[in-house]
């Protein structure tokens, strides 16, 4: 058992139990998880083309939707139908939109923050990209001057704020934690927590790399890139983000919530 205002401190196993919930999620549940992912990625591409403001649109509805997702990826383990309900039930409550908003305002202030220090750091290296004759990027002009400081950088600063929001949706909508709490927990929860999160990390990217390789195989099998790609290989990548999102309760779910 755990109170609101801490974590616990999993072992290393645990990311192998949150990619194997996550999978009984989506076993439960296929086509329902795949519409709240699908719904929650049309959105935030809409509003991240908003012009000049995008991002900050983005960043705002971030906390909303992955309180969606996370709580559809709930309702199917629990053999329930997830809904659009969920969604507005989420803006429905004052108290929890008012604090789901200013985590967005932090992600946003992150991801501002994060595009600024590469245009900047990584000017010069792009500055010598050349467009061939075709109008395309010279990738050996690309290759031969990739930005790695301003890469470094931005991982550096990336990483940590990605850990102070990723749980603060959840926290905000589930416990009822004020935004600076939700933020302040997650940061903590994530980082007592960093092994299992390496080996989900790792999972994923197996996975990732699987699919790439299952790709490759049906395009040669099909012998028709773009049947392959429309019919086969995009289906099995929107079921593949699927799986990666619904990740993201029974992370929350054994560090925060009083489970057995």
């Amino acid at each position: 058992m755990t109170d609101s205002n801490t974590s616990r401190r999993l072992p290393a196993a645990s990311g192998w139990y949150w990619f194997r919930d996550a999978a009984t999620a989506v076993g439960r549940k296929p086509l329902n998880l795949l519409a709240v992912t699908m719904l929650y990625l049309l959105i935030m591409g809409f509003l991240s083309a908003i012009p000049y403001a995008g991002i900050v649109f983005a960043a705002l509805f971030m906390p909303f939707g992955t309180a969606f997702i996370g709580r559809s990826t709930r309702t199917a383990l629990q053999g329930g139908d997830p809904r659009l309900s969920e969604l507005k039930a989420v803006f429905a409550d004052p108290v929890v939109r008012q604090n789901l908003m200013r985590i967005g305002f932090v992600y946003g202030f992150i991801l501002i923050t994060v595009n600024a220090l590469y245009g900047l750091m990584a000017a010069d290296s792009i500055a010598l990209w050349k467009i061939d004759a075709n109008d395309r990027l010279d990738w050996a002009s690309v290759q031969a001057n990739i930005p790695w400081d301003a890469i470094v950088a931005v991982t550096v600063v990336y990483i940590p704020g990605l850990m102070a929001v990723w749980f603060a949706p959840l926290l905000a909508s589930e416990k009822r934690m004020s935004w600076g709490k939700a933020v302040f927990y997650s940061f903590f929860g994530c980082l007592r927590n960093i092994i299992p999160v390496i080996l989900l990390v790792l999972l994923v990217g197996a996975m990732i790399v699987a699919f790439g390789l299952l790709a490759s195989a049906l395009i040669t099998a099909f012998g028709s890139t773009d049947a392959a790609v429309t019919f086969v290989v995009m289906p099995l990548a929107f079921m593949m983000l699927t799986l990666v999102y619904s990740v993201y309760w029974p992370m929350y779910a054994s560090l925060f919530e009083d489970v057995r």
